[in-house]
């Protein structure tokens, strides 16, 4: 069995660019349809982007997805507060662990699979 490697985790910049890419998916979409299917595009990429074994992969998805999400519901909440209130902030307060445990499943199953397309293409070249 593997070894994880909590260097490697951390190192490079796909945490990084996985949060700036749930962050811009979140600012430019409102419509909970269009974010479902963004945020498993997102773990795609991110699965491709990682180049580690599976159990490292999946690691830095749900690290990067549990920080793009906070910093996602963060900048949701201050929005709202600001345009809606403090009660409608309070509504999304409620439902939000939901929501955020949810991101994280989506986009770990997107980076699974975006590990396999991956070790897929590389099979394919040779």
């Amino acid at each position: 069995m593997n070894n994880i490697d909590i260097k490697n985790i951390i190192r490079g910049k796909t945490i990084p660019l996985t949060i700036l890419m749930i962050l811009a998916c979140s600012l430019l979409s409102a419509d909970m349809t269009v974010i479902i299917p963004s945020l498993f595009f997102i773990g795609i990429i991110m699965g491709i982007m990682k180049n580690a074994p599976m159990n490292e992969t999946v690691l830095t998805s749900i690290i990067s997805f549990i920080i793009g999400s906070i910093l996602a519901f963060i900048v949701s909440l201050i929005t709202i507060y600001y345009t809606e209130g403090g009660l409608f902030a309070i509504a999304l307060i409620q439902y939000s662990s939901i929501y955020i445990i949810y991101y994280v499943f989506i986009g770990v199953i997107g980076s699974m699979l975006g590990f396999h397309i991956k070790n897929e293409l590389k099979s394919s070249r040779g």
